[in-house]
Parts: C-alpha cells; structure tokens; sequence
C-alpha cells in the first residue's frame, strides 16, 4: 500500500473538519463583535480567506440587523409620557436607524469590496427601513 494514497484521505478529512470548527469560531466571533469596525475586519477577512465570504456577510449583515432591533426595542415608547411624543419618538427611531446603517455602510463597504457585495448591502438596509414597524419592534 503506498502510504501517500493513505495518509491523503485522512489529512484531507482532519483539515476539513479543522476548517468548519474555525469557521464556526470566526462566524461566532464575528455576530459578536460585529459593532467593533477592526474586529468585523479581521474576522470576516479571515473567513473570506477560507472561502466563506457569503457566510461573513450574512453574519455581519444579521448581527446589525439584530443590533437595530434591541436598540429600537430599548428606546421609551411613545406615549409613556403623552400622545404628542410620538412624533419625537419616530424622529429617534429614525435617527438611529440612519446612524447604524451609516456606520454599518462604512465598514461593509471596507471589508466586502467586491462590486457585487454593494447591492447586497443596499438591499438589506433598504428591508431594514421597511421592517422596522412592520416587524412590530416598537411594539413588543
């Protein structure tokens, strides 16, 4: 038996399973640490690299999203204080929502540079805007 036909098959297989536990642990760092502009860097650089570049953008793309909603979520609802501070609230939600989209923007559009990614991006933030009371965040 030559050797190198045997030990082939069980070094691909190790790498293999190593490869899934660090992406595993990068993705999991990342959805963690997405709001850390060098850290989203680093981590989804790294996942490009191992050929995961769809799995880093999803992750980043669903913690940010996620992000807007506890912070939707956290504000004060209108009405706590009267009827007539639903307007400022709605001008707080509105404000908050631009500035994560904004700074989500800028390190998006450093880390996934493919031309390709830019649609992606504009696409999520577009159902970010929409969804914000159709998923009742203010609400629950």
């Amino acid at each position: 038996m030559d050797p190198k036909s045997y030990t082939h098959p069980l070094v691909s297989l190790h790498l293999s399973h190593k490869t899934q536990q660090i992406t595993s642990i990068l993705s999991q760092a990342l959805e963690v640490e997405s709001h850390l502009p060098q850290s989203t860097k680093r981590y989804a650089g790294l996942l490009i690299r191992l050929g995961e570049g769809d799995l880093a953008r999803s992750t980043y793309l669903g913690s940010r999203a996620e992000d807007i909603r506890q912070k939707v979520r956290a504000m004060q609802h209108p009405g706590a204080y009267g009827a007539n501070e639903v307007h400022t609230f709605l001008e707080a939600v509105a404000w908050l929502v631009v500035r994560v989209l904004r700074n989500s923007w800028t390190v998006y559009s450093e880390t996934f540079a493919e031309s390709k990614m830019t649609s992606i991006f504009f696409q999520w933030a577009q159902g970010q805007v929409e969804g914000i009371f159709s998923h009742n965040y203010v609400t629950h």
